[in-house]
């Protein structure tokens, strides 16, 4: 660390995060379940976001979890301190039911991150999209993270943690009436 106790890029947490573990292609799974039905009720979600909530809980409900990819591009001598591109696609039976685009702004204080994020619910592009922007932070150790972010009408509190072989990462979603799981493998 420098005398101003940002660190080197090398040793940023957001860098081992992005670049050392994460870079690459990640496949795996991803479930959704609705924890409670009575605060999603009261909960001011939006009749767009209801239908969504109702369709992915029916769909998990049937036919089980469904399918994660992920890919995330390093770019660590961008932007002020580094970026990080990544794509997610959740999909069922091969149609895809969510896309992610995301861009991760890494912060110089080296576990400060905003993200800059693209939606898509459905296989149908242009219908059910929109753009968002929220934090994140980094552990301090480089093998976890923390997103705040607003999902179908609600605040999430997203937290993922790197397996010991770093090949593994395992994700907890949650917010006040559902919950949502990412387990993925290095795939490359």
């Amino acid at each position: 660390m420098t005398n101003n106790s940002v660190p080197s890029r090398s040793a940023a947490p957001s860098h081992i995060y992005y670049f050392d573990v994460g870079a690459g292609s990640w496949q795996g799974e991803f479930t959704f379940r609705v924890t409670s039905w009575r605060r999603f009720r009261s909960a001011r979600t939006g009749l767009r976001n209801r239908a969504l909530v109702v369709a992915m809980a029916l769909t998990q409900r049937l036919t089980g979890a469904s399918r994660l990819e992920s890919t995330i591009v390093a770019s660590p001598s961008a932007g002020a301190f580094g970026v990080a591109d990544n794509v997610v696609r959740v999909s069922k039976f091969g149609v895809t039911l969510y896309l992610l685009k995301e861009r991760y702004l890494l912060d110089p204080d080296g576990r400060g991150v905003t993200v800059e994020a693209n939606e898509q619910f459905s296989p149908v592009p242009g219908i059910l999209t929109r753009r968002f922007t929220y934090p994140a932070e980094i552990q301090p150790s480089g093998m976890g993270s923390t997103y705040h972010m607003p999902l179908l009408g609600s605040p999430w509190t997203a937290t993922y943690q790197v397996g010991t072989d770093r090949q593994s990462l395992a994700g907890e979603l949650v917010c006040d009436w559902a919950k949502a799981t990412e387990n993925a493998r290095r795939a490359s």
